[in-house]
């Protein structure tokens, strides 16, 4: 599965149960997370897809394009970000990542692509030659 997800992504955001009501920047993370699980449930929708099986296996690679400053976050909370959104939508839990790849470039517009694929009995490393083969762009 390929997802494309325009806009702007908010890393995730450490909270507490009380913090998520009160804090800037968690509400901020939150709307992000309901917005991109929006956008991969059309792209599910479009696409005829359906949530992956529970406990299965998964290999997930990620391409973050942001059009300024390149550091401006964790990458790992980006990804993160991601993972969360997906989580109920794509896959059921994200516990099953068993293998992931992330990178983030500079381009014109915030644009992340998500690929994430069944590992069955493929090993780590045939299964990432596998997502490699596809090439992550801009849509």
């Amino acid at each position: 599965m390929r997802f494309v997800i325009r806009g702007k992504v908010k890393p995730y955001v450490r909270m507490t149960q009380r913090g998520k009501w009160v804090s800037e920047q968690a509400q901020e993370y939150l709307a992000s997370k309901a917005a991109v699980g929006h956008q991969l449930k059309k792209q599910m929708s479009a696409n005829g897809w359906e949530m992956l099986p529970a406990k299965t296996p998964l290999v997930v690679r990620l391409a973050f394009t942001v059009p300024n400053r390149l550091h401006c976050a964790d990458l790992d909370n980006q990804v993160k970000a991601l993972a969360d959104s997906a989580q109920g939508i794509v896959f059921k839990d994200d516990r099953w990542v068993d293998k992931l790849s992330a990178e983030r470039r500079k381009g014109d517009e915030y644009l992340t692509v998500l690929e994430v694929a069944e590992m069955n009995n493929l090993t780590i490393a045939e299964a990432m030659r596998e997502l490699s083969q596809k090439e992550i762009g801009h849509g």
